[in-house]
């Protein structure tokens, strides 16, 4: 542009039009140290710059940003863009996490804003992934009603992609109940058939339930508890999974689990687990109960074994934080494992050696809270660690004297601390107060309390809500066998059921399963 025979070669200023100082600044800063402070608030605006000049380098750190945070909230406004912009892989990423998650995303505020095309496309699709076909009815339904004299005309459209005979009895009783399908003499078909299915006449579809690709499960791994018999404690080598949530009447809960798979010999509990690429790395933990059955990996072996310590994968690798070496030693070390080499290395340390704590990826930044030092003092800090950096400070946890044995789940742009025990004046006591840290204030603010005690309990993030399962009380010896699941939009915690047994010291992941496995 300055060199060649453009019109910019003849001026003193160019002007850069419609582009914010502090996304030039950014620009520049990237040319010359290769980095990018990415947020949600930052990357919309900045891959739209990036793709204007063409920077390949920046803007493949914003697209696996945009790609590695979505959520519910975020998959339609990042499909959107991506098909402006013309990025294709990002385009599919954000499309199968629309379809994997369309349940959660339609009760969205942001769904109703969706473009008619966009709709039309993701509504035919056989993979969107619905439990029962009238949500995708009340989709629709909730989408015109956001605009109807302008969306109207749209309705029998999108009401063709809903596969009506999929209904159950009650179902299309409540279509029938729509005011929207007697506006407008286009909808006519699909009142009809809803009409003479309410009689309870047969009607060809014409189209096969929708069956997606793969959904996310609730798995539990491994865990240890008591047989039978109730004379010992046994380590678990199962892997289980949620085939089905039920509802009862009234308050009433229960879960179909099904059997999945064993863990390879030996059986496993205080272990981790870490899902990359669809795959289930299980590392750590112990075998039985003595000093010398703490294990190392089902990997290439750690360069040292560990129990009760944290895992977390960032950057296309599998980092282990910290943990108990022998029931004697707690250890400050941090190793990766990259899966492309298929080799340990070691990182930077943390700043103590620790044990029970937790650790979560926020914004592509690994957050360690809690846990006990060597000396069984139980830590309420909270950092933030960089594997060439170390750990940094931030707000700590502000609930009790400190918080072992915990989960710490991300979601929302947040973290949430649950379960765990807390210091009393004579050792430990269940600690059932959450609270949930904001890193773009460094504060930490109350979350709704966990009904009943999760000590050393499996968490994961499914669908945008938060599951805590099982574990033990400090104050009974107790087991758990409780699964409790925090709906944001309820905000409140529920208990889903019992698991197989009560298992305490599990993992717990949310798993993409093929629909011929499940």
């Amino acid at each position: 542009m300055l060199c060649g025979g453009m019109r910019e070669s003849r001026e003193d200023t160019v002007c850069l039009r419609g582009l914010s100082s502090w996304v030039i600044e950014a620009v520049v800063g990237f040319f010359y140290t290769g980095q990018l402070g990415l947020s949600w608030a930052r990357v919309w605006e900045l891959t739209d710059a990036l793709h204007q000049f063409q920077l390949k380098g920046a803007l493949s750190l914003c697209t696996d940003f945009l790609q590695g945070g979505m959520d519910e909230s975020t998959c339609l406004d990042v499909l959107v863009l991506a098909e402006t912009f013309g990025l294709v892989l990002l385009g599919q990423a954000a499309e199968e996490y629309v379809l994997t998650h369309f349940r959660l995303v339609s009760a969205e505020e942001k769904f109703k804003d969706i473009p008619f095309v966009l709709l039309d496309r993701l509504l035919d699709k056989d993979s969107l992934c619905v439990d029962r076909e009238i949500v995708v009815f009340r989709a629709v339904v909730s989408w015109v009603e956001e605009e109807p004299k302008e969306r109207l005309p749209f309705l029998s459209s999108l009401l063709s992609h809903v596969r009506l005979p999929l209904f159950t009895s009650s179902e299309v009783q409540e279509a029938l109940r729509c005011k929207l399908l007697y506006r407008s003499s286009k909808t006519r078909a699909a009142l009809e058939t809803l009409q003479r299915l309410a009689k309870g006449e047969k009607v060809g579809s014409g189209r096969k339930p929708r069956s997606p690709n793969q959904a996310s499960v609730l798995v539990l791994v491994g865990g240890d508890a008591v047989d039978d018999d109730f004379m010992k404690r046994v380590p678990i080598r199962s892997l289980w999974y949620a085939q089905q949530f039920h509802r009862g009447p009234g308050l009433m809960r229960n879960i179909e689990w099904k059997l999945l798979t064993k863990i390879p010999e030996p059986p496993r509990f205080r272990h981790a687990v870490c899902l990359f690429n669809n795959k289930l790395y299980i590392l750590g933990g112990r075998k039985y109960y003595g000093s010398l059955d703490v294990l190392k990996s089902q990997l290439p072996d750690m360069l040292c074994p560990r129990d009760y310590f944290a895992a977390v994968c960032l950057d296309a690798k599998v980092f282990v934080l910290g943990g108990n070496y022998d029931d004697s030693q707690y250890t400050d070390d941090v190793q990766f494992y990259s899966p492309e080499k298929n080799t340990w290395r070691s990182a930077r340390p943390l700043a103590a050696a620790v044990c029970g704590h937790a650790a979560a990826v926020l914004d592509r930044q690994i957050y360690v809270s809690g846990g006990c030092d060597s000396y069984h003092h139980c830590s309420s800090l909270l950092w933030t660690y960089h594997p060439s950096r170390g750990c940094f400070p931030r707000s700590p946890m502000s609930v009790g004297g400190g918080r072992a044995g915990h989960v710490m789940l991300a979601v929302g742009g947040r973290l949430v601390v649950a379960g765990g025990v807390q210091p009393l004046r004579v050792g430990f006591g269940d600690q059932l107060l959450c609270e949930v840290y904001d890193p773009a204030c460094d504060s930490w603010s109350s979350f709704p309390a966990l009904p009943r005690p999760h000590l050393s309990p499996g968490g994961t993030v499914l669908d945008g809500r938060l599951y805590v399962v099982g574990g033990s009380s400090a104050n009974t010896a107790r087991d758990t066998k409780w699964v409790y699941c925090y709906d944001p939009k309820k905000e409140c915690w529920e208990n889903l059921g019992a698991m197989p047994h009560p298992y305490t010291d599990l993992a717990v992941c949310a798993l993409p399963l093929p629909n011929t496995t499940r």
